[in-house]
């Protein structure tokens, strides 16, 4: 057969070839040619005598020209541009074109170009190894065999482009026989065929290659007779497409020991299923099909054979007593290591297959699992597919300390993995210092670092059979220092009320070892290695001390100290609606009369769980009040509040944010002063101290930042300038902070309307049903939003009627249960709700002088360490109220220290009494600041809440 005298050329080239290694049979004086396109290499293609390793060839195409059967090309490192090849050698002296090192000489073709970057252009008796083959993006195959005979591609990796090129990798025509592909990776393209073997090509062998392939199939053979496919790895990218395809009459083909691999990773996805492997009726005669491995994660058919689908192995050998008696499957649910191993690949193939090879792809020796039973034929324990699974023994230096002080003595030992129990005789230790290597029957050896450095110790363990096995690690020696113990403590968004603690941020001059946590409410200490976090989760909120002791290899200890707080955290959930008294959702259908309470049960309403809820981000719209009035929004079951949350005139429709703390009852009370009012409330958030499942968006902290302009369609901010007209929406991005952005709070804002209108979050295709803010033609007004982020960090915002510009503010982030505490991640608080306090009043000189606010003045107010706040708070949540301005306006709120930044709160009309929610920074000296852009007004700032962390 050609493929048997073909196997006997090729094994003149092995893995890691050198011109020495070549038989003196293929190799006659003198023909050596040199290829080197290195700066300094003197190379050139047309100098007389060009070739040599002093004055090598620029290009492989020019020594495959000048070459004579039995001419062995070496090719140094380097890229070089495609090569034809269309000098023969003969069978006693093939032409052999090889790579100095493995994967160290590529074979390009250039982007857009229309030729393979390697061509068997009707060729015979010619063998190339050991190179990378096409990185470029070509409109043709990357390895084309064109009329060629005994032909030989091995040890190479064949790439080809993934996008925008349907051929294959490696395409052999019809008019080719004996080309041998082996020990090679082939990367097909995402949409077509890997290797295809074109009807008419005869004896074509693919053994113990790698070839993963996009849409497929992975390997096709349309009527080409004599086909050898053994020990193969075909690995479906992504999906479930076929893997191999035999067509037409291909007769008297081999397909033995392969593992094809289809649904990897993922699974089948969205893409249509196909059958893994099919042969069709007019290739049955002649052909051998045994011991290849079926792994899919499809549960659909696994052969289709002569036309009929079969389900198992077993079904096909049933029907076809010549087929797949050792075939066996694995369905995939994921591939991990243990996956790979489970696979029934291993010691179960057939060592006496056509054009089997003693080695694996990567050249390593067949050897025996003692772990598993053997299944094969010969020796028993070839393994299927590409690679030869090998000794899984392992071997890791160890020493006391991974760091410490010159002179730093260490004594090394081993850590082992000896699944096999592999007999080890010995085993020896490079220092990495310099000093001379120490071998030991055993591993326990005293070694002593004089001088600082980072030192790379390396061990060596011998096996019987001769076998190593190397494994390293790293120790430091360093300049003696002190042990200095840092904590960094702090909540984490879920489960509730839990505290995750570490001392990362230690420095000592010695390795840490331990470190032990006393979370200071009354548990039993906690001691973990220093690598890891301490976990404690607290009774209840509040704010604890916390200390840790630091233990070194040196044994040496340090302590220190300091606090964390533990509270609520918010989730932040769809708009939804839980009140309007026009239509009695949440209350009686009527209004809210003067001096009325609704009481309005939150705890167990709309999905917020009915315990452990400490506050609710409503925002609340009064609509139609029949006079002038104020509502307030506190906790059911203690005394209304004189602050308050919305202010209204007659006829008016205003809305504001606010978070209301929850009474123990679960129910939030709302009073109105005078008059009478509908109002409407709809949920955007809640505050728990418990744990939440089964929610769309997972618990969060929250991190209050500068107010920040995202959006501006006035000014070209976060989207083109343009107006947002009736129906329409505008999305932008918000920048993220974490990879755990689960929500954004911002201060929208919307001016210049048309008419009267809404705007709403849109979270879905549909029409939001709930509002944000609710304005008249020609107003500015502003409300803050708690708004779930979507995919890219995206915000969409929704105008119901007319056309209008938008502006939104950042003020925070709520960051999820991705949250990497510090030193690493950002820090976020958790929240602690109180009743609607106040800290500034200009109209009775609390908080600040007893006078209106100024055009461009600044009230600064402390907030840290009065009214019951604490001295450590690190933001508010201000319901910030403006009072009769003598002119058009707008009120900033910002951390007392930084600039004003510009952004507004609140936007005032002459005369008008309005309100609006502000997450807000607190400054380093417990304060923040309340500016006034023009004329005077009173201004009036009422605490609904505070973050600690």
């Amino acid at each position: 057969m050609l493929n048997r005298r073909t196997a006997a050329v090729a094994a003149a080239v092995v893995v890691g070839v050198v011109a020495a290694a070549l038989p003196t049979s293929a190799v006659a004086a003198g023909s050596t040619l040199y290829v080197n396109d290195a700066a300094t290499a003197n190379c050139s293609d047309t100098a007389p005598g060009a070739g040599t390793a002093a004055q090598p060839y620029c290009g492989i195409q020019a020594a495959v020209a000048a070459a004579l059967p039995g001419t062995a090309v070496l090719v140094a490192p380097g890229r070089y541009a495609p090569v034809d090849v269309k000098t023969s050698g003969t069978a006693t002296a093939p032409i052999t074109v090889t790579a100095s090192g493995p994967g160290q000489s590529s074979i390009v073709a250039g982007s857009g170009s229309r030729v393979p970057a390697l061509a068997f252009d009707r060729v015979q008796d010619v063998v190339v190894h050991g190179f990378t083959i096409g990185d470029g993006v070509t409109g043709s195959p990357t390895v084309a065999v064109t009329g060629s005979v005994d032909t030989v591609l091995e040890s190479s990796q064949v790439r080809q482009s993934p996008f925008n090129n349907p051929s294959p990798a490696v395409s052999v025509d019809g008019k080719s026989s004996g080309f041998v592909l082996r020990r090679s990776t082939v990367s097909g393209p995402e949409q077509g065929v890997a290797v295809s073997v074109a009807p008419g090509a005869r004896g074509t062998v693919l053994t113990t290659d790698a070839i993963t392939f996009g849409s497929g199939p992975g390997v096709s053979v349309q009527s080409a007779p004599g086909t050898v496919i053994v020990s193969n790895l075909v690995n479906a990218m992504t999906g479930c497409p076929t893997a191999l395809d035999v067509s037409g009459s291909s007769t008297g083909s081999t397909v033995e020991n392969n593992a094809f691999r289809t649904g990897f990773g993922p699974g089948c996805g969205n893409t249509p299923v196909s059958v893994p492997v099919s042969v069709s009726s007019g290739s049955l005669a002649g052909t051998t099909w045994d011991y290849n491995t079926v792994e899919t994660a499809s549960t659909d058919a696994r052969y289709s054979w002569g036309g009929t689908a079969y389900a198992t192995a077993a079904a096909l050998h049933a029907a076809a007593a010549q087929a797949a008696a050792h075939d066996n499957g694995l369905t995939l649910t994921s591939m991990t290591p243990a996956d790979q191993l489970a696979a029934p690949l291993i010691d179960s193939a057939d060592a006496n297959a056509p054009d089997e090879l003693p080695t694996d792809l990567n050249g390593l020796a067949r050897v025996d699992d003692p772990l598993v039973t053997n299944a094969g034929t010969g020796v028993g324990y070839y393994d299927r597919g590409a690679y030869e699974y090998q000794d899984p023994y392992t071997v890791r230096p160890t020493a006391p300390a991974w760091r410490g002080p010159v002179p730093l003595a260490e004594t090394f030992g081993v850590t082992e993995s000896n699944p096999w129990n592999t007999h080890i005789t010995g085993y020896t230790f490079d220092f990495g210092d310099g000093t001379p290597t120490v071998s030991a029957a055993t591993a326990s050896v005293p070694h002593t670092f004089t001088a600082t450095g980072t030192y790379t110790v390396r061990v060596t363990a011998t096996a019987a059979t001769g076998a190593t096995f190397t494994g390293t690690t790293s120790v430091q020696a360093v300049a003696p220092a002190p042990l200095v113990p840092l904590l960094h403590v702090a909540q984490t968004p879920s489960p509730a009320l839990t505290a995750q603690a570490n001392c990362w941020s230690s420095t000592d001059s010695w390795s840490l070892t331990t470190c032990t946590y006393d979370f200071g409410d009354g548990s039993a200490a906690q001691t973990v290695d220093a690598g890891a976090q301490a976990v404690r989760t607290y009774g209840k909120p509040g704010t604890y001390p916390v200390t840790v002791t630091v233990h070194d290899a040196g044994g040496n200890s340090a302590t220190t100290a300091g606090t964390v707080s533990v509270g609520s955290s918010l989730v932040p959930v769809a708009p939804f609606r839980i009140l309007d008294t026009r239509t009695g959702t949440g209350a009686p259908r009527a209004k809210l009369g003067p001096q009325g309470v609704v009481r309005l049960k939150v705890a167990g309403v709309g999905g917020i769980p009915t315990s452990g809820v400490t506050a609710v981000v409503l925002n609340l719209t009064g609509v139609d009040a029949t006079g002038s009035t104020w509502v307030a929004a506190y906790p059911d079951g203690t005394r209304t509040p004189t602050a308050s949350n919305l202010n209204l005139v007659r006829g008016q429709v205003m809305p504001n944010l606010v978070t209301a703390t929850v009474g123990a009852d679960g129910y939030v009370d709302l009073y109105n002063a005078a008059g009478s009012v509908d109002l409407v409330a709809d949920v955007e958030g809640y505050y728990t101290t418990g744990n939440v499942t089964g929610t769309a968006n997972a618990p969060g902290l929250v991190a209050a930042v500068a107010s920040t302009r995202v959006l501006d369609t006035r000014h070209d901010v976060g989207v083109p300038t343009q107006k947002v007209g009736p129906g329409g929406t505008v999305t932008f991005t918000v920048p993220a902070m974490w990879g755990g952005d689960s929500a954004v709070v911002l201060n929208v804002t919307v001016t210049d309307a048309t008419s009267s209108t809404f705007i709403a979050v849109q979270s879905s295709s549909a029409p939001p049903t709930t509002s944000v803010l609710n304005v008249g033609a020609g107003q500015t007004d502003a409300n803050q939003v708690v708004v779930p982020v979507g995919a890219g960090n995206q915000v969409t915002l929704y105008n119901a009627a007319g056309s209008v510009d938008l502006v939104a503010d950042l003020q925070g982030y709520v960051l999820d249960s991705s949250y990497t505490a510090p030193p690493f991640g950002p820090t976020g608080r958790p929240y602690f709700p109180v009743a609607p306090m106040r800290v500034l009043d200009t109209r009775t000189g609390l908080g600040a002088p007893k006078a209106p606010l100024g055009a461009a003045a600044v009230d600064t107010v402390q907030v840290a360490g009065v009214h019951g706040i604490p001295a450590g708070v690190k933001a508010v949540l201000v319901n910030l109220t403006g009072i009769a301005p003598t002119g058009s306006t707008w009120l900033s709120v910002y951390a007392d220290g930084p600039p004003a930044p510009g952004a507004s709160n609140l936007n005032l009309s002459p005369g008008a009494i309005q309100a609006g929610l502000a997450l807000v920074p607190v400054g380093s000296d417990g304060a923040i600041d309340v500016y006034n852009a023009s004329g005077s007004v009173n201004v009036a700032a009422d605490v609904e809440g505070y973050y600690l962390g």
